[in-house]
């Protein structure tokens, strides 16, 4: 009975000992003490993430601030490459950082990220907190700082229809004046344009540039000694339809002291000045893409292809075209024979600077005829030439122009009438009754029976001054009177080569469009560009036309001599279709390159052709970030394309379906062009 108050007393003194009470406490009061103390290192280590992604951010959102600029910017696709930026300069698995908004505006060239970060924590995770978070934001803004503009425009013969010529320069002026200038006003009277304001500003690091165009586009006559320009027959097209020897059947190229003439040596020889219109580059693939070819892209003018080719428009065979210059002042004897032979069209192809000199045993014997007529013998005509079998071929002469080439004998000739006695030795007359024949040779006679293409391609011919040529005449027939003006702050410049537009020739928007996109770029042949690559420059392309690619392969144009001969009836930018894929191996105009068509080609064919390459260069210059806007007036005037088949083009051209306008008359392209100036006017300002 007495151990009960012991093990009582016990259990009291058990329950009232306080001496281990401090080692539980302590024991939970560590766990917190840690992770007291370690938040420092986690929090320093939320920082050190933070400022990482911050950075990070801050370099996404000046990398990708140029997007909003562009006509298809996307949002999201912009957030999908912000957040792979974040990922690869974070670099580091226990930071997590998630884009959660982003915002761009175009108008102000802002961009606006927000992204939330995470970091695992090693301390605070003892008391639930696994991980820290934070926000963080970038915002980048950033104008325009510079814009370049080429405006293309239509100076065919149409525009000279219901005040379009007149309407397109004051509509192109007041653009002009709206971006080059801080503020303008209506020029008075003059409703169709503008003019700036007594106070206005010319607007820094605004440029215009200017490319007129027809069948051709005009690059300036100073750049007659450019770099870009072939001056040795290089490019494949050099030499299309011509020939030195009066023999479609061989090539001959040089021959001792003979060297075959460049466009720039027959220029020269017809005392003619080159105007400045070159010929499109050959169509020869240049990339991989489908759109990508040497006349529809900007690869730089180096050697061979790639170098632009004067022009020099052909002087046509009588009979098969109208741009025939080269006339025959010193007449063929006894034409009546010529004229039974159908070669009556042949002596206006066959001028003195053409005759075969005296050379050796060079000879042509003919023989004439005379018949009586009241008593009285009227003037002998021809009724045989031959060439004496011993004449000779294949050699030089200076004799009619420096350094000749003569190659095989003419199937026929004629002996010229000149002032010297000499020149033909005849026999005496012989026969009786009202018929008398004599016989005689010249030592320096005129070929004939050449095919009527060796009168058409004979480079001889053009060994003459030839005087004076129109518009549509010439070696510079439908040769753009006003040159390409390249890039320039000089407001004065531009309204001067605007004034300068003259309504003459046909339409090839390809070749426009082509050379307001050389003229964008940085390299040669114009060099005002800036860098593609700039960020900080706006390049921009505006189209006008009233209208169509035309071409010329149709009866209403020419007679169809001249659609067999060639293809078509005018040479143009692409020269003829008989000089595309001409497979010949003994013509100039041969190689198998590709112009434009070919032999027999349709003219809805060869225009189809025309509107895909004015559709590939669009590709090519949208591609490269140049913006295009484009104007088609009178589309529903059309008659080589359909309207819809025009539309679809130019809509296709522009960088967005709303960059393209058809207006109805020309009266509202003031509205068309003041509208696009004052978008662009609007990117115009600094940081």
């Amino acid at each position: 009975m007495a151990r009960k108050p012991v093990l009582r007393s016990f259990f009291r003194r058990f329950l009232a000992d306080e001496r281990g009470a401090f080692a539980v406490m302590f024991g939970v009061m560590a766990i917190v003490l840690v992770a007291l103390g370690g938040a420092v290192v986690d929090y320093v280590t939320l920082e050190q993430g933070r400022n990482r992604a911050q950075l990070a951010l801050d370099a996404a959102a000046l990398a990708l601030q140029p997007r909003v600029f562009e006509s298809d910017y996307d949002e999201a696709e912009v957030q999908r490459l912000a957040q792979a930026f974040l990922d690869e300069r974070i670099g580091r698995n226990d930071v997590v950082a998630t884009i959660v908004t982003t915002r761009g505006n175009g108008e102000e060239g802002s961009l606006y990220f927000q992204a939330r970060i995470t970091v695992p924590t090693v301390f605070v995770a003892l008391v639930g907190v696994p991980e820290l978070g934070a926000a963080i934001e970038a915002e980048a803004t950033r104008k325009k700082l510079a814009l370049e503009v080429v405006m293309v425009l239509d100076n065919s013969g149409s525009m000279a229809s219901e005040n379009r010529m007149t309407s397109l320069i004051d509509a192109a002026k007041c653009a002009t004046y709206i971006l080059m200038y801080s503020a303008v006003q209506d020029a008075g009277r003059n409703n169709n344009t503008c003019v700036p304001t007594a106070d206005a500003e010319l607007v820094e690091d605004v440029r215009i540039g200017i490319v007129p165009f027809t069948m051709f586009v005009n690059v300036g006559a100073g750049n007659a000694n450019a770099a870009w320009i072939d001056k040795t027959g290089a490019s494949s097209i050099h030499f299309d339809n011509f020939d030195n020897d009066d023999d479609e059947d061989r090539l001959v190229l040089t021959s001792g002291t003979h060297y075959f003439p460049t466009r720039q040596a027959l220029f020269a020889a017809t005392g003619q000045t080159w105007r400045g219109c070159v010929d499109a580059r050959p169509h020869i693939k240049t990339g991989t893409e489908p759109s990508e070819y040497l006349d529809t892209d900007d690869t730089p003018p180096v050697a061979g292809d790639t170098l632009f080719v004067p022009q020099f428009a052909p002087d046509l065979a009588a009979g098969t075209g109208g741009n025939n210059y080269i006339n025959n002042t010193a007449a063929i004897i006894n034409s009546t024979y010529l004229n039974t032979i159908g070669w009556a069209t042949a002596n206006a192809d066959s001028p003195a600077i053409c005759d075969r000199p005296a050379q050796g045993a060079t000879r042509c014997d003919i023989e004439e005829q005379r018949i009586k007529s009241n008593g009285n013998w009227g003037n002998p005509f021809l009724t045989k030439g031959t060439v004496n079998t011993g004449s000779p071929i294949n050699f030089v002469s200076n004799a009619m122009y420096q350094n000749a080439f003569y190659g095989r004998l003419p199937p026929n000739c004629a002996c010229r009438n000149t002032t010297s006695s000499n020149t033909i030795t005849y026999t005496s007359w012989t026969g009786s009754g009202n018929t008398q024949t004599r016989t005689g040779y010249c030592s320096s006679f005129v070929p004939f029976g050449l095919s009527t293409r060796e009168l058409q391609e004979r480079t001889c011919k053009y060994h003459q001054t030839i005087g004076a040529q129109g518009f549509s005449s010439g070696p510079n027939a439908d040769c753009t009177r006003t040159p390409i003006l390249p890039l320039t702050n000089v407001p004065e410049t531009v309204i001067a080569t605007i004034n300068s537009m003259t309504a003459e020739g046909g339409t090839n928007i390809h070749e426009g469009t082509a050379w307001g996109y050389r003229a964008l770029t940085p390299g040669e042949p114009f060099t005002e560009g800036g860098d593609l690559d700039d960020e900080s420059i706006k390049k921009v392309m505006i189209i006008m036309t009233d209208g169509e690619n035309t071409d010329y392969n149709l009866s209403n144009h020419c007679n169809e001599a001249m659609r067999t001969l060639n293809g078509k009836c005018y040479n143009t930018a692409y020269g003829f279709p008989y000089n595309s894929r001409n497979p010949s191996t003994t013509s100039t105009s041969g190689g198998n390159i590709n112009r434009l068509g070919q032999m027999n080609a349709t003219n809805a064919q060869l225009v189809e052709q025309m509107n895909q390459r004015t559709s590939d260069t669009c590709a090519n210059a949208k591609a490269a970030g140049i913006e295009i806007y484009t104007i088609g007036l009178a589309t529903d005037k059309v008659s080589q394309s359909t309207t819809a088949v025009v539309q679809a083009m130019l809509k296709g051209c522009a960088s967005a379906t709303d960059k393209a306008e058809f207006p109805s008359a020309s009266s509202d392209l003031k509205d068309n062009f003041t509208s696009i100036a004052n978008e662009l006017s609007a990117l115009r300002l600094a940081l």
